[in-house]
């Protein structure tokens, strides 16, 4: 007869992974933002846009602000697909000629931002979700 080897204790994997994807979250959030910011000043500066633009381009990351601090786990499920929506408006910016390195930049913290905005919606898992 042999005996099974007992069951190995749950591990703080999950755990781990929602921090590291919580913190991915945040500096790809601070980044994007941050890249905002600047071209949108830099736009207002060389007279190539009103400062509404500014505005307007920064408003959705700024009211995700309580979902990243209140660690909602749907509003990570939004906040993924608004940094696909910037990631797309990259393209389209690029598509009409306006490629730029300050653009590049803005599309890639937007993908970091989806990817990691989603990992941490993943690592949540379905222990928190609301039962109706």
């Amino acid at each position: 007869m042999s005996e099974r080897p007992a069951a190995e204790p749950p591990t703080d994997a999950s755990s781990d992974a929602s921090i590291k994807a919580r913190r991915n979250v945040w500096v790809a959030y601070l980044v994007l933002l941050a890249l905002l910011i600047i071209g949108g000043l830099w736009r207002y500066s060389q007279a190539h846009a009103e400062a509404a633009a500014l505005v307007v381009r920064a408003l959705p990351l700024v009211l995700f602000l309580p979902t990243l601090l209140l660690r909602r786990r749907r509003g990570h499920l939004w906040l993924t697909a608004v940094g696909l929506l910037y990631l797309a408006q990259g393209g389209v910016i690029m598509a009409n000629g306006g490629v730029s390195p300050l653009v590049i930049a803005e599309m890639l913290a937007a993908a970091a931002l989806a990817v990691s905005a989603f990992r941490y919606f993943r690592s949540q898992g379905p222990h928190q979700r609301r039962s109706s």
